[in-house]
């Protein structure tokens, strides 16, 4: 598992910052930071059940996003979330050569 986040990492540009709605340009796959408490649900809306909540700056892989929900997966968790607590500051991550 470590192997994977380490791999998916290098090749991925994340976001921190502050919370956005993400357009159809930032729906595609990749990775980013959790700006806050962060409930995963199981559906794209607030009356699906809770699966688990992230803490903030959490760094979580983003499958997409449709207006105001993000599909993604945190730890063995998925499920969709809120994108108003989703960062927006794109920083590169780069993994250490061994």
């Amino acid at each position: 598992m470590r192997k994977f986040l380490s791999a998916a990492l290098v090749a991925c540009t994340i976001f921190a910052g502050t919370s956005f709605i993400p357009s159809s340009a930032d729906a595609a796959a990749g990775v980013t930071r959790t700006t806050m408490h962060l409930n995963i649900r199981r559906g794209p809306g607030p009356n699906y059940r809770r699966v688990a909540t992230i803490p903030p700056g959490r760094i979580v892989n983003l499958k997409g996003c449709s207006g105001h929900w993000c599909a993604v997966t945190w730890r063995r968790h998925r499920g969709y979330v809120n994108a108003h607590y989703l960062s927006t500051q794109k920083i590169t991550i780069t993994s250490p050569i061994n």
